[in-house]
């Protein structure tokens, strides 16, 4: 070896040897890409629950160490503390836990915890879910920087992809996610492999179309059998309310969506309320999520904090039914099975329904009137206030500065003045519409502040977030409005009775109902589809007592309470009797008499700023068409560039030229180039069955070979007339058009199917 090449030589290993040349190597770009894939889901759910600043210090401490002792330690040490650190990280989350809810940990509460983690349960869904995080996402942190600091960047982008599948089994991590953690890994593994330029020139055409197909099915094929993700640009049509609002323990606001009349539920009951279902107590930004557990229900439940009436409801399953409807706040409840209760105080069926089967539930109604409520104290247990008052980090600020010109034009006070303050603003300043666009970041800041129609969950989310920004405990609430009254204490309930609203938590009364959406708008959608339903014969969405012919009894009991003890509520929909006006509701609601808020008295606004978009178009108002979102453009567009580079690849491309494109008509004006096209179809229509004319074979040789391997004699006609057109420069039309029919009829007679008709 020379002594040049001796210096190379340890240059090139000195170069190698130390983590800043191996972070120097093109590989590194993928580990990087999917580490951010799944950093960035963990700072998705920090955002929500708080914590992001104190998560990315101790994430970055845990990179820049494994970056650290990557020369220091081996790698069976490395692990060791990784091992160490995860340890460390759980016992502290677990510690972190209260000790009243420690106690519930079993061996086998903490595997079907991982279970569900693996089958759909997000992480959103965990107690002291920040802790988790931070507990957690230190770790791959941690492996991710040591080997790539020792250059083994396939193990880093492994142990990356790893935790980012982990996140896409929870349901965390997106779409978005999981097709950058595929190129991120792909990237890692294809760069490292071809690490010559001369390797990757040749295999960069090869790797490109794997990333391609790796991406594409990443988007496409779903791997969460409870998740609620669907492939990129697939239509699987518009979801109902109600099943929208029974999506379990997770909430996604979507867009446009319709009703139901089927009939859910017969429901006996000595009250007229809204059917509470469930409660959501986490805001995601996009959507809702229940934490906790369940536990069955052995004995009589606690009822309100305050005075309250008992009422008993029968509730009869007219279909399959998983929920269990009944007047807040549910105490009891006997018969059809086994029923469970959240850490919210809902009920929920350990097993579903079946039609005909009948449940009684016993409830605590509230009892108190506005002006109690008005005077209660603000004096919230920690628990309630911290649960209850949580927003994203990202919520932008003009949604509390908002909520404080609408409660001060209002003269509000008490929170259960400001309540009915927001309540009324969101009732009397935005259309009713089922038809609108899902909006882009935050809901309730969108709605509030871009949009001027939407539905219940649309209102609800907004108005709850708008008191959580003041500091009011306030919880989404799912389930179904009063429905039909067909008799006394009688109410037929339908799919389309599927409702969101909100409640506060007033101390020493519990949670008290407020309902933001237009109540008029609602019911007559809701009537007109019923109507449309009965006029097209639908089955389903009626009982014998619920006749289309017959006039519902009148209610008298103009003056009957909500069901936590105020004069209005939650107004009833469909064909309820209930036709109470939203200024009436915000009347005795605590507002003062005031239906609207008057938005030129909102300091520091200006009216215009206030009032939502009159006079433009709704993103829902069905006016004109409307353009496929990017992201599912981009996924349509990969595909067909995936097709492309595939069929070209492949040779798919050629091979169907061969046999595809002698058959098509591509007659000329010249006699000549018609023969010669006809000759080279024929030479690519010979090649497969036969063989491909070798270099420096004339025509009429190579017509000759194939002939004695069984050619037909049409090929004869085509070599005559090329042979004239290229020699002699005198082939005819006739001739040339003969050949051209002769390569067709021998194409078409090598398709399939088409064949057997043609020979």
């Amino acid at each position: 070896m020379s002594p040049g090449s001796s210096v190379r030589a340890r240059l090139s290993r000195s170069g190698s040897g130390g983590s800043d040349g191996r972070l120097a190597d093109p590989a590194v770009v993928g580990v990087a890409v999917v580490a951010a894939a799944y950093l960035a889901v963990f700072f998705e759910v920090t955002n929500v629950v708080g914590g992001t600043g104190r998560t990315a210090a101790v994430v970055a401490v845990a990179g820049l160490g494994g970056l650290a002792l990557a020369r220091a330690v081996g790698e069976r040490t490395a692990l060791w503390l990784a091992g160490l650190l995860f340890a460390a990280g759980l016992a502290g989350y677990f510690l972190a836990i209260p000790a009243s809810r420690r106690a519930l940990f079993t061996v086998r509460s903490v595997a079907l915890d991982l279970l569900a983690l693996s089958t759909g349960l997000s992480v959103l869904r965990l107690a002291l879910a920040d802790v988790w995080v931070l507990a957690v996402a230190p770790v791959p942190t941690f492996l991710v920087g040591y080997f790539a600091g020792r250059g083994r960047h396939v193990a880093a982008a492994t142990v990356a992809g790893g935790t980012l599948g982990f996140l896409v089994l929870t349901g965390d991590a997106g779409t978005g996610a999981a097709v950058a953690g595929v190129v991120g890994l792909a990237l890692a593994v294809g760069l490292s492999t071809l690490s010559t330029p001369s390797r990757r020139r040749g295999h960069a055409g090869t790797f490109t179309l794997v990333v391609a197909a790796m991406v594409v099915a990443s988007a496409t094929v779903t791997v969460i059998p409870a998740g609620a993700a669907a492939p990129l640009g697939l239509d699987r049509g518009t979801t109902t309310l109600e099943s929208s609002l029974s999506g379990g323990d997770e909430l996604e606001v979507i867009g446009t969506t319709r009703l139901s009349p089927e009939v859910r539920y017969t429901i006996e009951s000595p009250v007229e309320r809204n059917w509470h279902t469930g409660a959501y107590d986490t805001y995601t930004g996009d959507g809702w999520v229940r934490s906790g557990e369940r536990s069955a229900v052995n004995d009589t439940l606690p009822g309100p904090p305050g005075a309250n009436d008992s009422v008993d409801v029968t509730v009869t399953a007219e279909t399959e039914s998983s929920a269990l409807p009944a007047p807040w706040k549910p105490v009891a409840a006997s018969g059809g099975g086994a029923v469970e209760v959240d850490e919210r105080g809902s009920l929920r069926l350990a097993e579903p329904l079946g039609p005909g089967e009948t449940v009684t539930v016993e409830s605590r109604v509230l009892d108190a009137d506005p002006a109690t409520l008005r005077n209660a104290s603000t004096d919230y247990p920690e628990a309630i206030e911290e649960r209850y008052t949580q927003l994203p980090e990202s919520t932008p600020e003009r949604v509390g500065e908002r909520t404080e010109a609408i409660t001060a034009a209002a003269d509000a006070d008490s929170p259960y003045e400001r309540a009915a303050a927001v309540e009324a603003y969101l009732r009397s300043e935005y259309d009713y519409s089922l038809t609108v666009e899902r909006p882009e970041g935050d809901v309730a800041d969108a709605f509030l502040f871009e949009m001027d129609a939407g539905y219940c969950v649309y209102f609800a989310t907004t108005m709850a977030a708008m008191l959580r920004s003041q500091g009011i405990p306030t919880r989404m609430e799912t389930g179904y409005t009063s429905g039909e009254r067909v008799g006394d204490d009688e109410y037929v309930v339908r799919g389309q009775n599927a409702h969101a609203w909100v409640s506060i938590y007033v101390p020493d009364h519990g949670w008290v109902a407020f309902d933001p959406t237009p109540s008029a708008p609602r019911d007559e959608a809701r009537d007109t589809r019923l109507a449309d339903a009965r006029a097209d014969g639908a089955e389903d969405v009626d009982t014998e007592a619920s006749a289309p012919d017959r006039t519902p009894e009148a209610d008298t009991d103009s003056d009957r309470p909500d069901s936590n003890g105020s004069d209005s509520g939650p107004n009833a929909d469909g064909n309820d009797s209930s036709e109470a006006t939203a200024a009436d509701a915000n009347d005795t609601n605590g507002s003062q008499g005031n239906a609207s808020v008057d938005i030129s008295r909102l300091e520091g606004a200006e009216v215009d700023d206030v009032t939502p978009n009159d006079g433009a178009d709704s993103p829902g108002d069905g006016n004109g068409g409307t353009l496929p979102d990017p992201e599912t453009a981009l996924y349509w567009l990969l595909v067909a560039g995936l097709g492309v580079a595939g069929v070209r690849r492949t040779g798919i491309a050629s091979r169907a030229s061969r046999r595809i494109g002698p058959v098509l008509p591509r007659r000329r004006g010249d006699p000549t180039a018609d023969a010669e096209r006809a000759f080279a179809d024929l030479e690519r229509l010979l090649a497969e069955p036969y063989r491909e004319r070798r270099p420096g074979e004339t025509p009429r040789r190579y017509v000759d070979a194939v002939r004695t391997l069984g050619a037909d004699e049409r090929v004869e006609t085509v070599a005559e007339a090329y042979e004239r057109a290229a020699y002699a420069g005198s082939v005819t039309r006739d001739e040339a058009d003969a050949a051209r029919r002769a390569v067709r009829r021998l194409a078409l007679e090598r398709l399939p199917l088409i064949g057997r008709f043609v020979r």
